[in-house]
């Protein structure tokens, strides 16, 4: 038992005297890293080639969610696209358009705003008009969904959405007035 309480008290010494292995003029002496604001940060900007989807800030389009939407589900996605419908001040649709749409596919992506937060109320005049929407896309799974916005889907658009994405918002911004 002796023993054991030596080696322990032995093994204890070991690591005092490692933690301590540094004096006080060397912690001094160390360089202090340099504030970050004083480094210029890189921008990164599209090329002037690239698409005007990608230019706008756009990470995906619509119609690569619509898709494949299995590929999406659970990422946030930036999207940039036309403004199809509105069923509301916190519902609309964007709309998918170009190469990526698959024959058969929706090409509408339901988009949803939480009851909670700064968003801006989606109306009338966004119809036409392009919007940037950053969100995690989910499948429209009714009772997960309203969990999620906080807030009753009407029953319209459960029944025509049911089976697709849908697009929860986390920003939302208008990009220009209607055509």
């Amino acid at each position: 038992m002796r023993k054991r309480a030596a080696i322990f008290f032995m093994g204890f010494i070991v690591l005092v005297s490692f933690g301590a292995g540094c004096v006080a003029t060397e912690r001094e002496a160390t360089v202090q890293p340099t504030p970050a604001s004083t480094m210029t940060p890189l921008k990164t900007q599209p090329s002037p080639s690239a698409p005007e989807w990608l230019a706008a800030g756009a990470t995906n389009r619509v119609a690569e969610i619509t898709d494949a939407p299995n590929a999406f589900l659970g990422k946030t996605v930036t999207v940039v696209a036309e403004v199809d419908d509105v069923y509301g001040p916190r519902a609309f649709t964007l709309e998918g358009e170009g190469p990526a749409l698959a024959k058969g596919a929706r090409k509408d992506l339901l988009t949803l705003v939480p009851k909670v937060g700064g968003f801006p109320d989606v109306d009338a005049q966004w119809k036409d008009g392009k919007a940037r929407v950053t969100g995690v896309v989910q499948p429209m799974v009714v009772k997960d969904v309203e969990r999620e916005i906080g807030w009753e889907l009407p029953a319209s658009l459960k029944s025509k959405f049911m089976g697709s994405p849908v697009l929860i918002a986390r920003s939302v911004k208008r990009l220009n007035q209607s055509k």
